[in-house]
């Protein structure tokens, strides 16, 4: 697809917080076990929160527990202020690749979200490896998202990362539902074969980095897992079935191992028909938009996300 530089100098905010990281030798995920790399993403994720700028707006929030076969899935559901009845909702899924992410550290991009589109928002708490490997976090959205499609008339299915991906799950296994009218994927994970020239070309920290997404992947599939099940590999899902069309917003960013694979994926969305606005931000990281509230750089490109989904879904 043509459009800006794939790459640029990290923008200034995101340089300095490059250089945070290191002096205070943050270590990478994949040299963690999950319980303290979940603990240290959460800590990081609530300190970013608690200095978000501007401030985080005040919204009716409900939490619900929705039954699946296997459980309950808590949802968190945001309403902007001023509007009982949003004709859109849109369902927002954490990244943190299936390990890490919760409700929490996922409130202020939520609140962000439901501020600037005037949706519905609302976030699925599926269950995360290595406890609960692949396809639980699959089947939890596909859940919430089939409750939310037989209740609202308008549904938007989004997330970033490993959230991007399962967003793009539910538009390939749902995109038949009439009430699905739209896909917005940030940096999404097409790909687990992780064979792209950007994945191989981020190979260190701090941001995100080859090994830290092979680490990811090797917690969530199961050793002989099929990497080429279209519940995970977004790329063979779009191979293997001719499927409805849903619009979709594709958000990537320059300094980031999944940037090609995304790019690649919005462009053959495209060539298939679908409606695709692509968004690319060549001077941002990986992780740099559910930090906007702390890189005014990130919060720009968070406004033309989210206005271009009020564009195209309103």
């Amino acid at each position: 697809m043509t459009g800006p530089p794939l790459q640029v100098e990290l923008a200034p905010d995101c340089a300095a917080l490059r250089r945070d990281l290191i002096e205070r030798a943050i270590p990478p995920v994949s040299a963690l076990p999950p319980e303290e790399a979940r603990r240290l993403s959460r800590e990081g994720n609530l300190a970013a929160a608690a200095a978000w700028t501007p401030p985080l707006a005040s919204l009716p929030v409900v939490v619900d527990d929705l039954p699946v076969p296997e459980g309950l899935v808590a949802m968190r559901r945001y309403l902007p202020t001023g509007a009982d009845h949003p004709t859109t909702t849109l369902m927002w899924l954490h990244g943190g690749g299936w390990v890490l992410g919760d409700l929490d550290t996922t409130d202020a991009t939520a609140r962000t979200a439901c501020a600037l589109t005037g949706f519905e928002v609302v976030t699925v708490d599926y269950r995360c490896a290595p406890a609960s490997p692949f396809p639980a976090a699959a089947r939890d959205v596909l859940a919430a998202a089939d409750w939310l499609l037989s209740t609202r008339g308008a549904v938007v299915v989004a997330g970033d990362s490993a959230g991007g991906n399962l967003a793009g799950v539910v538009a390939q296994q749902r995109g038949s539902h009439p009430a699905l009218v739209g896909q917005v994927l940030v940096y999404p994970c097409t790909d687990p074969s992780l064979a792209s020239p950007s994945a191989h070309a981020f190979t260190e920290g701090p941001f995100l980095c080859r090994r830290d997404m092979q680490w990811f992947y090797d917690r969530y599939l199961p050793v002989g897992a099929d990497r080429t099940d279209p519940l995970v590999s977004l790329v063979h899902g779009l191979a293997r079935h001719d499927l409805p069309s849903v619009p979709a917003v594709v958000y990537t960013v320059g300094h980031d191992p999944v940037r090609d694979e995304g790019i690649d994926y919005a462009a053959e969305l495209a060539r298939r028909g679908h409606s695709v606005t692509w968004l690319h931000a060549p001077e941002l990281h990986h992780g740099s938009f559910t930090n906007s509230g702390i890189l005014p750089s990130s919060a720009r490109r968070v406004d033309e996300v989210w206005a271009a989904t009020t564009r195209m879904f309103t």
